[in-house]
């Protein structure tokens, strides 16, 4: 009579056969559930800072006018802004249409894993890549209307494209296409150059093994950095702008990355140790009689897995070197290299453990996707959950003192009140009060584009002039200090959570 242990590993295998051969309606199963979920998320999640930036330039009237507004308004690369825009114009400027970029680049990074993965390891292992980054850091971005979506997109088909070529497959589709997606990612985001460590590092191993140059893919990489050497002058100056920011990088960065990115995964790191160490007394239990059915890592594939966890580390060193600024969602891209580098490690190590152990890691996965699609936030109007707001405005003109929150009230407010909202702009006052000057310079540049009203302090500021604040007590803003500091009259109205309309007196 068969064991437990055994009848189960015979399921699993059989499963793994019936898979195979249906893997594509799988996929198809995926991007059904992916889209409903993305979609659904996107229209509950309200549009924030650099997000309305993203809208106020897809709105623009036309192509080119898109193409100056982004290289007027934001420091980053204007492919995602021509994406976005071509998005608003054929479906509208709702939460869902201008994330189709984000959304769509998801679905093709997970995508591209799939298919990186299952040329190298079985069923299993394949789709546990395919549905890890939805439950790691990458999901956020996946309705995020910024240029991560679409940069880990054409970072994955970058990947594909130099596993293709170097398998001498299809070259005449894959080296041009591991030109175009690099550059690509690299119109998407100045920080994805950091895809050149993993790659460039691979094919320098796979150089050693082969003691020949592909000259081929040396070259395709070259043509993909076309974007730099353009924007050069550009990129130079956004690093000289970064003298003081909002994001001042500390070493520590590179660990906490790996804390924040991973934070979701805990089950799948958990449950893949877990059968990592009953593999190891399995293996020492049995008698080694037979080889392994462990699939082989490719060397340079896996030194390229290695490099891209070592992105981290690559760009805090950067920022604290050359940009001095770092956020944690410009290292993105290393989480697709743990996206494929742990599934194929996993089947290497788990290989001669049989089937079971794939099976139960692709349901950890499953079990995580799953709660990922369904946690749909509801839809909602942030300017409705601002009563104070509202009743300020309607007494009259009022300056929010928070850029953040300013941006996503102008958005929302009612048109009727729109014009009421204001904003004060004097970067030597955020300097001295906040110790950056990125949000005033960021706003400043949107009225030129928009109906904004951003208007300078110092010509607002007539003495014995009377105006309301909204204060978020969480992120003050300079305002409040600097008006106090001139000697100015101030009374708190109302309070409610962190926000407190306040009334101000300039000296007279």
């Amino acid at each position: 009579m068969p064991s437990p242990e055994s009848s189960l590993e015979n399921e699993a295998r059989h499963l793994a056969v019936r898979i195979e051969k249906r893997q594509h309606l799988i996929l198809c199963a995926f991007t059904i559930l992916y889209l409903l979920g993305a979609g659904l998320h996107a229209r509950g999640k309200p549009f924030w800072y650099d997000e309305v930036i993203t809208l106020v330039i897809a709105n623009s009237p036309n192509l080119s006018t898109a193409w100056k507004a982004a290289l007027a308004c934001d420091a980053a690369p204007p492919l995602p802004h021509l994406m976005a825009h071509l998005c608003v114009r054929w479906f509208g400027d709702g939460e869902i249409s201008v994330r189709i970029p984000a959304i769509l680049g998801f679905w093709v990074f997970c995508l591209c894993l799939f298919r990186f993965t299952s040329r190298r390891v079985g069923i299993y292992y394949a789709l546990a890549a395919l549905l890890l980054p939805t439950i790691l850091e990458t999901y956020y971005y996946s309705v995020e209307a910024r240029a991560y979506g679409p940069e880990l997109a054409f970072c994955r088909l970058a990947l594909v494209a130099w596993q293709a070529a170097a398998e001498r497959s299809r070259r005449f589709l894959a080296l041009p296409g591991l030109a175009l997606s690099m550059a690509a990612a690299l119109l998407c985001h100045y920080y994805a150059a950091l895809l050149y460590l993993p790659l460039a590092g691979g094919e320098a191993v796979r150089l050693y093994h082969n003691r020949k140059i592909d000259w081929g893919i040396w070259a395709a990489f070259a043509a993909g950095g076309a974007p730099i050497l353009w924007r050069i002058s550009t990129v130079v100056g956004v690093v000289k702008g970064f003298t003081h920011t909002w994001a001042v990088p500390y070493p520590e960065q590179a660990i906490e990355f790996w804390e924040r990115g991973l934070q979701h995964a805990s089950g799948f790191l958990a449950l893949l140790l877990a059968l990592l160490a009953l593999s190891i007394v399995l293996s020492r239990r049995k008698p080694d009689t037979a080889p392994s059915a462990v699939p082989p890592l490719a060397d340079h594939e896996l030194a390229a897995g290695v490099l891209f966890l070592a992105i981290p580390v690559a760009a805090v060193a950067g920022a604290l070197l050359v940009t001095h600024m770092f956020a944690m969602r410009y290292a993105l891209i290393a989480l697709a290299g743990f996206s494929f580098l742990a599934p194929m490690v996993a089947a290497h190590l788990l290989g001669g453990a049989g089937a079971l152990p794939g099976f139960l890691l692709m349901a950890a996965v499953t079990v995580g996707f799953g709660y990922s699609s369904m946690e749909i936030p509801p839809s909602r109007n942030p300017f409705d959950g601002e009563p104070l707001l509202r009743e300020a405005l309607e007494q009259g003109p009022v300056a929010v003192s928070d850029g953040q929150l300013f941006l996503q009230m102008w958005h929302y407010a009612p048109e009727p009140l729109k014009s009421r909202l204001l904003f004060l702009a004097d970067n030597q006052a955020a300097l001295q009060y906040m110790g950056f000057d990125t949000i005033d310079g960021g706003i400043r540049v949107l009225r030129d584009w928009s109906s904004m009203r951003v208007v300078e302090y110092q010509s607002f500021a007539r003495p014995g002039r009377e105006f309301f604040v909204y204060q978020n007590t969480l992120r003050p803003g300079w305002l409040i200090s600097k008006v106090v500091d001139d000697g100015a009259t101030v009374e708190i109205r109302k309070y409610a959570g962190s926000r407190a309309p306040i009334r101000v007196r300039l000296k007279s």
